[in-house]
């Protein structure tokens, strides 16, 4: 018996030192890229933006509809290509707040 292809999601935590500063953020130093499940169980990327992430020194935050637009904004915004990214161990998931208020 052949059993069924998952239809879970993938979900991807992600990290990156910015390349270039941002006009409109000149201190954001770094991204998170945090992967949440909507309402409607797609995937979301909540872009966490921090200005010393060692320290949690978090500036603000941004909803991407998708990965992809997340990583081509980033790219466009903060020159992060993606070579760039590393996963966040699980110490760091853990102690990233993904409220969306």
């Amino acid at each position: 018996m052949k059993l069924p292809m998952s239809n879970q999601p993938t979900f991807h935590y992600l990290f990156a030192e910015c390349r270039k500063r941002c006009a409109q953020r000149p201190d954001v130093t770094s991204i998170v890229l945090f992967a949440l499940l909507s309402e409607d169980d797609e995937v979301v990327y909540l872009e966490l933006r921090y200005t010393d992430f060692a320290s949690g020194q978090f500036e603000g935050d941004h909803l991407w509809l998708s990965l992809e637009e997340a990583l081509d904004g980033t790219f466009e915004d903060y020159g992060i290509s993606e070579d760039d990214w590393r996963p966040l161990s699980v110490r760091e998931i853990a102690r990233i707040d993904r409220t969306i208020e």
